[in-house]
């Protein structure tokens, strides 16, 4: 009878590790998301779970004490109450009654141990992971009954190691440290291997860690490139401009353009309209102030900036204070996740007839050749990136009115430059030759 009670015991025992490892499982794997939603619909034991995951060191710690008391019980009452009748069946064998007590409680230790893992960690841990969300809302409760009564002796426990660590020369906040860039990346190519990341999503991730290694001036838009607006101009110019590029910020210079006093919003300019009208508007009054950034500053650091600041524009100088060119938020955020495409970047190029296509000179080569899906050559030298680089390129010289409708046949495509402003190319016009026009010029 002895012996069946002791079996019982066991399975008990094994029974609790098994509950609180699959507890332990449920609650650190679960979608934080899921269970904030659970919550909001009013479900206390949501709440409670919420309360564990906000104070996570303690309900681990909990968890692991039960675990291990459980273990070390299992253990030693095995070894205590059946070593000896075990070992009398060595002895039936031949054995001393030393050799047989002994023999039994390492076969004892093996079956107990082989039977913690299997049934107290292995299979209850997978079964949790099917059901996380609903699992570690249920035993919610029970984990925080148990957080509250062990809270004395956890303090206990996480003094004494704390104590060692101080007196081994480590501090508190050195072991809880975040994870370092090297060990994320490590995480990052391990995600991809198993699979629980896409390609996609791997990619996006790592371009974030990417962004470190470009300065402001690999990724912005250049002066010359940049449309400006003289504070001093006439407001009636400055709305047309204004409506035919359709930007929704603007830099704003004084007399020279290395002088950027501010950034005008078109929200900002709309509601100045719609209150005082076109003759009664002070540009002044109603610029942003200025984000500036150096040539040299890092993305990453940039980025960090910019969304701490709420600033969707940058302008960038640089070591001399002047005018380099602009970085916005959003060509940051295309570092990351590539191109982003609104509306008004669906009308940067524009099918006008078949295989014909109207752009502006602005635009990069990447999505041309993406849009046209052709092939125009990547400039390796920086001799070009836009359609505008192109054709200065091509043209050997910076263009002027005298080059409108002038034509270039270059990788499969005939480019007609349609408009030139200030020495750049405003707008092309780009017909895909037919295969077999290219074979008869050939």
């Amino acid at each position: 009878m002895d012996i069946w009670l002791q079996l019982i015991l066991l399975v008990i025992l094994i029974f609790i590790n098994g509950f609180f490892a699959a507890s332990e499982m449920a609650i650190v794997s679960s979608n934080r998301l899921v269970i904030e939603e659970e919550a909001e619909k009013g479900r206390k034991k949501a709440k409670t779970l919420l309360k564990l995951l906000d104070d996570e060191s303690k309900f681990l710690s909990t968890i692991q004490v039960v675990i291990t008391l459980a273990g070390m019980f299992s253990a030693s009452s095995a070894a205590v109450q059946l070593a000896v009748p075990v070992g009398k069946l060595f002895e039936k064998l031949g054995t001393s009654v030393n050799a047989g007590y002994t023999i039994a409680i390492v076969v004892l230790t093996i079956l107990v141990a082989f039977f913690n893992l299997v049934f107290g960690e292995l299979v209850p841990k997978r079964v949790a992971l099917i059901k996380k969300e609903k699992l570690a809302i249920a035993v919610a409760p029970v984990i925080m009954f148990f957080k509250v009564i062990l809270t004395p002796f956890v303090w206990l426990l996480s003094g004494t190691t704390n104590l060692v660590l101080r007196i081994f020369g480590y501090k508190r906040h050195e072991e809880e440290g975040e994870f370092t860039k090297e060990e994320m990346k490590r995480l990052l190519k391990a995600g991809k291997a198993s699979g629980s990341l896409s390609d996609n999503e791997s990619k996006m991730i790592a371009s974030v860690f990417m962004l470190e290694q470009f300065d402001a001036s690999d990724i912005m838009t250049p002066r010359k490139l940049v449309y400006a607006i003289d504070v001093d101009d006439d407001i009636k110019k400055i709305i047309d401009e204004y409506i035919e590029n359709g930007y929704s910020r603007v830099p704003v210079y004084e007399k020279d353009i290395d002088n950027i006093i501010g950034i005008l919003y078109n929200k900002d300019l709309l509601r100045a309209l719609k209150k005082k009208g076109n003759h009664n508007i002070n540009l002044k009054e109603i610029l942003r102030p200025v984000y500036f950034v150096s040539e040299t500053m890092k993305a990453d650091k940039m980025f960090q900036e910019m969304q701490h600041n709420h600033s969707y524009i940058a302008i960038v100088i640089d070591e001399f204070g002047g005018f380099s060119g602009i970085v916005t938020l959003e060509d940051l955020v295309e570092e990351i996740v590539g191109n982003i495409y609104d509306e008004d970047d669906q009308s940067d190029i524009r099918l006008v007839a078949e295989d014909t296509y109207l752009t502006k000179g602005i635009v990069p080569i990447q999505d041309i050749n993406r849009t046209l899906d052709v092939e125009i050559p990547i400039s390796t030298d920086d001799s070009y990136d836009s359609v505008g680089g192109l054709l200065i390129y091509l043209l050997e010289r910076l263009p002027n009115e005298e080059d409108k409708n002038k034509t270039f046949e270059f990788a499969g495509l005939e480019f007609k430059i349609i408009d030139v402003k200030q020495n750049t190319v405003n707008k092309v016009q780009i017909k895909v030759l037919k295969q077999e026009n290219i074979e008869e010029e050939d």
